[in-house]
């Protein structure tokens, strides 16, 4: 299975295709408005939460978006409660998806566009998992290892882990009180699994036994983890389908369909500098 751009990779496609959009600045907690049918926004910088409020519950942190992630009204429902959140400074590009920058051939927009969807399509029915078959530490443990497995870089043993997001936002993506969170976190430090920085950082120690902990990390690692074709400077998304099966004693059979397409050269040109083709 090859592997998804990695971030440098979808930095450099943003900024080309997003050169012609009209871009959009927020500030920490503000509101998103949702785009109108047929525009797309694109994450350029930051990070931003979908958020749902069921009347009269509470609120819910459905995922978490990162740079290079799609932004459109199928993909949040346009339904009371539910809302795009900046959780730190961000900017977005709104484009129109006809209109394409002809310095990419429209292919290869369309295949980045569809990579990214199926990619965050991927975490979310993590997401649903995670919340619906876990306890409380796998939970957490799965959190980490998710953030973890996006910094990791081949020959690491200890990873630093950035966390943006608030103590109540990260409670309520996982579907648990702040106060129960708190706790599983000091027992994953007297654990030696990982080392608290700050409020907003902490560098996990022992990432093969926070591997452990996690009854999802084989779909974690294929969703989220770097391989080493991406480190040598591919510009590849993933070939044609693969599906990946993991086998845990409680949870039987769980398939995951992760599914793209190569750029081509002509686009792989604009993507990496001058010399490295």
């Amino acid at each position: 299975m090859s592997p998804m751009l990695d971030e440098t990779e979808v930095s450099r496609f943003v900024e080309v295709i997003g050169a012609k959009g009209d871009c959009l600045h927020l500030r920490s907690q503000q509101r998103v408005p949702l785009p109108p049918a047929g525009r797309v926004l694109i994450l350029r910088e930051g990070m931003l939460a979908i958020d749902a409020m069921p009347a009269k519950g509470k609120l819910q942190v459905l995922d978490f978006l990162v740079a290079g992630d799609l932004v459109s009204a199928s993909s949040v429902l346009p339904a009371p409660g539910h809302s795009l959140r900046a959780i730190t400074r961000a900017s977005l590009v709104s484009l129109d998806p006809p209109a394409v920058d002809r310095s990419i051939p429209a292919q290869d927009y369309w295949a980045f566009l569809v990579a990214r969807s199926l990619n965050q399509l991927a975490r979310a029915r993590i997401h649903q998992l995670l919340i619906g078959r876990l306890e409380t530490e796998q939970r957490v443990a799965s959190f980490i290892l998710s953030l973890a497995l996006r910094n990791l870089r081949k020959g690491m043993r200890q990873v630093s882990v950035e966390l943006p997001m608030s103590r109540t936002d990260i409670a309520n993506y996982l579907v648990i009180n702040c106060d129960t969170l708190s706790r599983t976190m000091m027992r994953l430090c007297d654990s030696g699994l990982i080392e608290r920085h700050s409020r907003h950082a902490l560098r996990v120690i022992d990432l093969e036994a926070l591997r452990r902990r996690s009854p999802l990390a084989s779909l974690l690692s294929t969703v989220f983890e770097r391989r080493d074709d991406q480190e040598s400077g591919s510009a590849s998304c993933v070939e044609g389908s693969a599906s990946v099966p993991s086998m845990h004693e409680d949870h039987g059979l769980i398939p995951l369909v992760v599914t793209g397409a190569r750029l081509s050269r002509s686009s792989a040109k604009v993507l990496m500098p001058r010399g490295e083709l």
